[in-house]
């Protein structure tokens, strides 16, 4: 098979393509692969600017964190030095002796003659975001006590009243403290008692208080709304009966020397003389199954008494209870006595 030579035409028109389009398409392969290369290229630049926004958005946030926190560390400051204000002292001695002093004065301004207070084990309370403090130089602030306890002991011997004050003086001292525990032993007849208080009291090592703890007179003050039960005595045996036998509710208000009974269906004792409205303590006031009750205790003879509605004291009807307080109904109207109160101390 033979094959023929191109002419001399075909020969110019190859000639021509190769130095004419070849170098096109050389320039266009190199046009595409820089093509390619710019579009991998803005790809990696778009990611690498998305990463370099966020890591920006971060920073920003921790900068404005900082200056938040550096905005409010005065207030922070603050409410750490009102803590700090209600304590005693700064160090274990100077806290000791305080609590001591204090809890001795308030035994004898109350004219107890059989007192004593001790003092008992501190313990260090840690901080409870130990586990926050993970860097090395924040080790010191995980193992460095948050605040310090001081237990203390106040045992003393009084009368009911007296027991009664000591209970509220301590609670309306003005620094802080936690009552533990209260213990109360009467003597044989009632007439004394033995009280022993636990308590624990906190400071914060290194931080001393600005302000002298006062205690304020109208703290003191609040201690006469519980006159009535500070001025009774629930663990004194009641002497013996002077009648073969007391009855076992209060007077109606007719003034005659009959007996009945109240609308409940209990038995009334009728006096002729006027009825000793100052002589019975309202106790308590419950919603029992039977409905609203009032307990009152008789503060002579330590008779206890509960009343259910319709019954009569005096010329007092028992109605309702609202919240501590027994509603009466008396011959003004309805009347209001506070629990801690003698029916006299009505409004």
């Amino acid at each position: 098979m033979s094959t023929t030579a191109p002419s001399g035409r075909q020969a110019r028109l190859w000639h021509l393509v190769r130095r004419r389009w070849m170098p096109l398409a050389g320039a266009a392969c190199v046009l595409l692969g820089a093509g390619a290369g710019y579009l991998m290229g803005e790809r990696r630049l778009s990611e690498d600017r998305a990463t370099a926004l966020r890591d920006i958005d971060t920073y920003t946030n921790v900068l404005q964190s900082a200056r938040s926190r550096r905005e409010d560390r005065p207030k922070l400051e603050a409410r750490l030095q009102a803590a700090v204000d209600r304590t005693l002292g700064a160090s274990i001695e100077t806290v000791d002796s305080e609590v001591r002093k204090r809890l001795n004065r308030a035994c004898e301004e109350l004219g107890m003659t059989e007192f004593s207070v001790t003092t008992g084990a501190t313990v260090s309370r840690g901080t409870p975001a130990r586990k926050e403090f993970n860097r090395p130089d924040e080790r010191r602030l995980r193992d460095e006590p948050d605040f310090v306890e001081v237990q203390a002991t106040v045992s003393a011997s009084g009368s009911a009243q007296q027991i009664y004050g000591l209970l509220f003086r301590i609670g309306v001292e003005p620094w802080e403290k936690r009552i533990e525990s209260v213990r109360l032993d009467p003597s044989g007849d009632g007439e004394r008692i033995r009280a022993v208080i636990k308590l624990a009291t906190g400071f914060l090592p290194g931080k001393s208080p600005k302000v002298e703890l006062a205690l304020s007179p109208d703290a003191l003050a609040g201690a006469t709304r519980y006159a009535a039960l500070f001025a009774s005595n629930p663990f004194r045996l009641p002497p013996p009966p002077a009648t073969p036998a007391a009855p076992t509710a209060v007077a109606s208000t007719t003034p005659t020397t009959a007996a009945t009974t109240s609308p409940g269906g209990l038995p009334v004792a009728v006096p002729a003389s006027p009825f000793p409205y100052g002589e019975w303590l309202l106790t308590g006031v419950v919603e029992g199954p039977a409905g609203a009750e009032a307990w009152l205790r008789h503060l002579t003879t330590g008779a206890q008494l509960t009343v259910l509605p319709g019954t009569a004291v005096g010329e007092l009807v028992f109605r309702t209870v609202e919240y501590d307080f027994a509603v009466f109904e008396g011959p003004a109207g309805a009347c209001k006595v506070q629990v801690g109160n003698n029916l006299t101390q009505r409004s």
